[in-house]
């Protein structure tokens, strides 16, 4: 892996989010902390209305209305975005600082505007291209993504692409620039199990390439095929964290053992995990 100056390259430190409920502001996020590597994948997992969502959009500062940062600090790269010394958060890092892939690609995308223009206009915005060089590469990126005959795909509406095809544009848009931090908020949930597991190869190579990723999910199975590390999450706190195989096989907490408990078909995805090498392989990664 290439030196860097920094030792992480998202830093989660003592997070605090309100939101607005009942005329009262009453904290949502509570002190959560999460730090992720360089190249590491790392999942937090835990029940709708935990905070998940909330705080991957606080790491890319789209607060929705009635929700306030409270205190704490979020870096990327070493660059604070959000803290005592950034309240308003600094958007400078966003595209190849930090980049998200939503959990409906449908409601991200813009309706009236082919998918092949805004991969366009996320690569004119950020490289600079020129119109011609940002189409050409746009195309690299629908292929790299496994988008099939990308230059008449290019030309399509979000409406005459399938759930799979549109999240996959939805990708390509979000590493056009090559982010040192992708956030990735539940993006297989509407998805099939062969449509996910080819979204989730996806999401490896790009790990691979030296990317952190941030991965949201409710999907025990899903964190156990892609993750080396995670954290539970639990009325807005953080109650476990930890490697895949520590937490999966020693959890400490109540709620997370509940969580496991729940899951009846785990124990096979990690044992085809354990099989295939990928668990021991992130656990001698981590190690090295």
């Amino acid at each position: 892996m290439t030196a860097h100056d920094y030792e992480y390259a998202l830093e989660i430190v003592d997070l605090t989010i309100d939101v607005d409920k009942h005329g009262e502001r009453v904290p949502a996020v509570k002190g959560l902390t999460i730090r992720v590597r360089p190249g590491e994948s790392h999942g937090l997992v835990g029940e709708s209305g935990s905070g998940k969502s909330l705080t991957l959009r606080a790491v890319m500062g789209l607060f929705s209305k009635g929700a306030h940062y409270r205190s704490g600090l979020i870096r990327i790269c070493g660059h604070e975005v959000l803290g005592p010394d950034a309240p308003n958060y600094d958007s400078s890092m966003r595209g190849k600082g930090v980049s998200m892939v939503f959990q409906e690609p449908a409601v991200a995308l813009n309706p009236i505007m082919k998918v092949g223009w805004q991969i366009v206009d996320a690569l004119r915005e950020q490289e600079h291209l020129s119109r011609a060089a940002a189409r050409s590469r746009a195309i690299e990126l629908m292929t790299s993504v496994g988008i099939t005959n990308p230059e008449d795909r290019f030309d399509s509406y979000p409406f005459e692409l399938s759930g799979g095809m549109r999240q996959r544009v939805m990708i390509a848009a979000a590493i056009a620039c090559k982010p040192k931090v992708l956030l990735c908020d539940e993006p297989t949930t509407a998805l099939d199990v062969t449509i996910q597991r080819q979204i989730l190869d996806i999401f490896r190579s790009v790990a691979d390439s030296g990317t952190a990723l941030l991965y949201v999910t409710h999907d025990l199975a899903v964190v156990s095929q892609l993750c080396e590390t995670l954290s539970v999450i639990y009325h807005g706190s953080i109650v476990e964290d930890g490697t895949l195989r520590d937490v999966f096989d020693t959890p400490q907490d109540d709620y997370t053992r509940q969580l496991l408990s729940s899951t009846p078909y785990l124990k096979g995805a990690m044992r085809a995990a354990t099989n295939t090498g990928a668990i021991d392989d992130k656990t001698s990664e981590k190690g090295d």
